[in-house]
């Protein structure tokens, strides 16, 4: 009897320490694991570990937070593609190991070039998306909503000053998606400036006379030979002269006389007159 109660205690004892051994499941920290992004695994586990041990396979491709005996790591994924995660949980009564295996979609990657075609007001910034892996795109603007475009590229005007942002949201696989901004600010003072010499030749340089304006919305130009007969003239503020009449003449080499009047979208106004140089 007394060794029939011995073998009944040793049972119970045996069975008492193996359900004292720890458990874990590895918790995902979303259904949807992207590349690029810090993704904190956590655990759930019975009988209180003492100690954690985490590990990825393939590693190659994996940056970790270095904390290896912690019930939570952070992984974070260069390459997308199939990973197994592990986990060995143990106490004074044994140990055991979770998996987990998951899939890493590679995030799209958002990047663009901005820039404005001149200095103040008003200004046109030209958007060139270089993004990869995405499949599509959308444009954001701060100041005006009914701009937002989901184009690949883009051309925002601009008539007054002010500090301004524009967002690209490039679309990725899974939701996989990225963001990049830029900020800027449009100068507030308009301003004119007529250069004194040109040479249309044919040559790509110097080859417009064209007045150097910012902040301009309203513009008047008239130009004259030296005896007061006017060659040309406009009233846009994108003008110039190429040399040539109205007809289509070519203008001889020599001092001409270019009279402008403009208006500020800052309100200022003005009135230059000043010789011209055409260099042949």
């Amino acid at each position: 009897m007394n060794r029939f109660i011995k073998v009944i205690f040793l049972l119970f004892a045996c069975i008492s320490v193996h359900a004292q051994v720890p458990t874990a499941t590895i918790v995902s920290p979303s259904a949807t694991l992207c590349t690029g992004a810090s993704l904190t695994f956590t655990t759930i586990t019975t009988n209180t570990p003492t100690a954690y041990s985490w590990s990825v396979s393939p590693s190659k491709s994996v940056s970790v937070l270095p904390d290896f005996g912690s019930p939570s790591i952070t992984f974070t994924f260069s390459s997308g593609g199939t990973y197994v995660i592990s986990l060995l949980v143990s106490n004074a009564s044994g140990s055991n190991i979770a998996t987990s295996t998951v899939i890493v979609t590679k995030s799209a990657k958002a990047s663009f070039n901005a820039s404005l075609t001149s200095t103040g007001f008003p200004n046109e910034l030209v958007l060139t998306n270089f993004s990869t892996n995405s499949l599509s795109n959308q444009w954001l603007f701060n100041d005006d909503l009914a701009a937002n475009t989901t184009s690949l590229n883009t051309i925002k005007n601009y008539s007054v000053s002010g500090n301004y942002s524009v967002t690209l949201i490039a679309y990725g696989n899974s939701g996989c998606n990225d963001t990049s901004r830029y900020a800027f600010r449009i100068g507030d003072s308009s301003g004119v400036t007529l250069p004194t010499v040109f040479s249309p030749n044919g040559d790509n340089v110097n080859d417009i006379f064209k007045p150097i304006a910012k902040g301009i919305s309203k513009m008047n130009v008239s130009i004259f030979n030296r005896y007061g007969t006017i060659i040309i003239s406009w009233d846009r503020v994108n003008g110039f002269w190429d040399g040539h009449t109205t007809s289509g003449e070519r203008c001889e080499a020599g001092v001409y006389f270019v009279i402008l009047e403009a208006t500020g979208f800052d309100g200022k106004s003005y009135k230059l007159k000043q010789s011209l140089t055409l260099v042949r």
